[in-house]
């Protein structure tokens, strides 16, 4: 009976240190660059090809691969905002930063639910889906 108490209590004690030790990672809520959008700094934009021209400017960069990727080329897609010069990667959570209000950020929560979908090419409007709807919200 000594040993089953003793067990009780010593599984009681590591338990409450392991929740002493797990309360001690709870950060409190400091400002991030989380929030912020971070433009590409060092941009050359011969190393980047255009992949459309339309309310947004959309850029594709292929490097070659290593051994984690078993030297298959890695391909990363950025973006800039019609008539500004910083381009940012292209992601949905970049593009809701830009437009956070009116009527494209609806368009972007409802339309595109992964970075993925942002690449969807519309074969009808011959364009990339994203430039199709944000031409409609803010013809210009």
């Amino acid at each position: 009976m000594k040993t089953f108490k003793f067990s009780i209590i010593l599984l009681a004690l590591f338990l409450s240190r392991s929740l002493v030790q797990a309360s001690s990672f709870i950060v409190p809520n400091i400002l991030s660059n989380q929030d912020s959008l971070i433009a590409i700094k060092h941009l050359k934009l011969s190393d980047y090809k255009v992949l459309e021209r339309g309310a947004i400017i959309i850029y594709e960069r292929q490097r070659p691969g290593d051994k984690l990727n078993l030297f298959k080329p890695i391909i990363t897609h950025y973006f800039s905002v019609k008539g500004s010069d910083k381009v940012y990667l292209f992601t949905l959570e970049n593009l809701k930063k830009i437009y956070r209000n009116g009527r494209a950020f609806e368009i972007l929560d409802t339309r595109f639910r992964t970075n993925s979908d942002l690449l969807s090419y519309d074969a009808i409007h011959e364009q990339y889906s994203i430039n199709y709807y944000l031409s409609k919200v803010d013809p210009a």
